[in-house]
């Protein structure tokens, strides 16, 4: 796993640089670790717990605003801040067709 803490700060510093396809797939990959962990560890320690539930959780909701770029119900969550911070924008990532001025078809 990227992260031994199972921190989702230790895991974006580690592929901030990276395109944002790449750390879907290498998200993806650090987060069924982590699901994995979890089910393979009985009883549920703390550790497994934080490791296993909120870490992959966490993964799973940057995974999403990486793929689909939508502001979340709770804007001032961890993953959504991580993502704004190192590879989201303030303007939507597909543009409102409304909004969008269309050029002169008039001949």
């Amino acid at each position: 796993m990227i992260s031994e803490n199972c921190s989702i700060d230790e895991f974006v510093e580690t592929v901030k640089e990276r395109e944002p396809w790449e750390v879907i797939a290498i998200a993806i990959d650090e987060a069924t670790q982590a699901d994995r962990m979890f089910i393979r560890t009985h009883p549920h320690t703390g550790k497994a717990l934080i490791c296993g539930q909120t870490y992959s959780r966490h993964l799973k909701q940057l995974i999403n605003y990486l793929r689909f770029t939508v502001k979340p119900k709770r804007p001032k969550s961890i993953a959504y801040l991580l993502y704004m911070t190192h590879w989201g924008s303030p303007e939507p990532a597909h543009p409102d067709p409304f909004t969008v001025p269309r050029p002169d078809t008039v001949h």
